[in-house]
């Protein structure tokens, strides 16, 4: 196969086809689900994963995800409770269609750490309560804090999303609380979990089993006790789990946002819709370990002494044609189809090029301009230049000169020479014929 690249960079995305692979064989309950590949976001296993579905308290990773992003750095900040942040009503009466509270307003029977109005506590307390206890009334202090009061942070937070590629997914709660087009789906959630889970501290609040709450200027010490049973003791206990949040409302049912690591290998699952508690732990298994239990496979995508690829070279006698000195091979898993680009560089061309002298590189990468895999390209044959191109290199050299202060009294004395010989020969001529 011979394949034409130009100088200096060449990209072509390429998608492979995986030959004598097949999804993976898993039967889970949920609604709506994906199983991704944490580092990558590339999808292994999906079940209605772009339909919209409520999230319920799996929300709070969305909140908590903007809420590092924009006050990260401050995580020590104190916050003071408002009270309309804490207000508490009764379901019927927040659900209301008269519309008397807005959306975020808590309700009886929901979640909470029992923050009270003007209590004081740290962010990173905050934090804790909300993704390990899931309180609803940690994700509207928080709100408010970062960007000013709920109603502004919900704006944001929607454009956030927005920004990030996740159109299908419409918020009006920080908490998750019941609203009838508080909706996201499977695979925007897996996208939005993904990248908390590259934030250090967020993955080190996930995984926490219990944090001691600090005493406050309102209440004495406490603990906050995570409810996500994949990472602590117990039934549901999985050992490869490292978060993340789990959620639940009489209108959507259970739901779990959770994260695992076994070797190289870092998955997460979002399980939307399931009808009973057990079942959002027993399949969010399932799909992890039909993704760990996945071998690699490996394919040559170029081959030494077989693939040649053609650069044409300014003032060259011939183009350059370049070989591959070893084979390039890409790993991957059969569940995740490889998309990747393929880059050629191009070192500056200076002829003579003899044969066998490095002259590029090729570089795999993916998607995210990681390098996957990489090899030199060396010249077939030695490459002349014309004439033509040396003549072009020497008048190039020349007029450098004469331009250089140097270079044009050199050029001067050098002029003054040729015409002192010039005129002693024409004199020792006239010389001559009088004799």
């Amino acid at each position: 196969m011979k394949i034409l690249f130009f100088p200096f960079f060449f990209c072509v995305l390429l998608s492979l086809p995986l030959q004598g692979s097949s999804p993976l064989k898993v039967d889970v309950s949920a609604k709506g689900a994906i199983l991704m590949n944490a580092e990558t976001g590339a999808v292994l296993w999906e079940k209605n994963a772009r339909t919209p579905f409520i999230p319920s308290s799996t929300t709070k990773i969305i909140t908590a995800l903007y809420a590092l992003e924009k006050k990260g750095d401050a995580l020590d900040a104190l916050v003071t409770a408002s009270p309309d942040a804490v207000t508490t009503v009764h379901p019927s009466v927040r659900r209301a269609a008269t519309g008397l509270h807005p959306p975020y307003r808590l309700e009886f029977g929901g979640t909470h750490i029992g923050i009270k109005p003007g209590e004081i506590m740290s962010l990173r307390a905050l934090l804790y309560g909300l993704m390990l206890t899931s309180g609803n009334d940690a994700a509207n202090v928080i709100a408010e804090y970062t960007s000013g009061n709920v109603s502004a942070f919900m704006e944001e937070l929607n454009r956030f999303v927005r920004e990030k590629g996740c159109l299908q997914t419409v918020l009006h709660t920080p908490h998750g609380l019941p609203h009838p087009e508080h909706l996201t789906t499977a695979y925007d959630l897996g996208i939005l979990s993904c990248e908390a889970m590259r934030n250090p501290f967020f993955r080190e609040i996930v995984k926490t089993r219990h944090y001691p709450r600090p005493q406050t200027n309102k209440q004495p010490e406490s603990t906050f006790y995570q409810h996500n049973a994949l990472v602590k003791p117990g039934r549901f206990f999985y050992p490869k789990a490292t978060g993340v949040k789990t959620g639940y409302t009489l209108s959507g049912g259970y739901s779990i946002v959770a994260a695992a690591e076994d070797r190289e290998r870092k998955l997460i699952t979002v399980l939307l819709g399931c009808d009973k508690i057990e079942q959002r732990y027993k399949d969010a298994i399932a799909l992890f370990e039909a993704g760990f239990n996945e071998k690699k496979v490996s394919r040559t995508l170029f081959s030494k002494g077989f693939d040649l690829f053609t650069c044409p070279v300014e003032g060259g006698k011939s183009p350059l044609q370049a070989y591959l000195s070893q084979e390039i091979i890409l790993d991957y898993f059969p569940s995740e189809e490889p998309i990747f680009k393929t880059e050629i560089v191009w070192q500056p061309t200076v002829l003579p090029i003899l044969a066998h002298q490095k002259v590029a590189e090729m570089r795999i990468l993916s998607t995210g301009n990681k390098v996957l895999s990489k090899a030199p390209l060396f010249a077939l044959r030695g490459v002349q230049p014309t004439i033509a191109h040396q003549v072009q290199l020497v008048w190039k050299k020349v007029k450098t000169g004469i331009w250089n202060p140097i270079g044009l009294a050199m050029a001067a004395g050098g002029a003054l020479l040729l015409w002192g010989s010039f005129y002693y020969s024409k004199n020792r001529s006239k010389h001559a014929k009088g004799r």
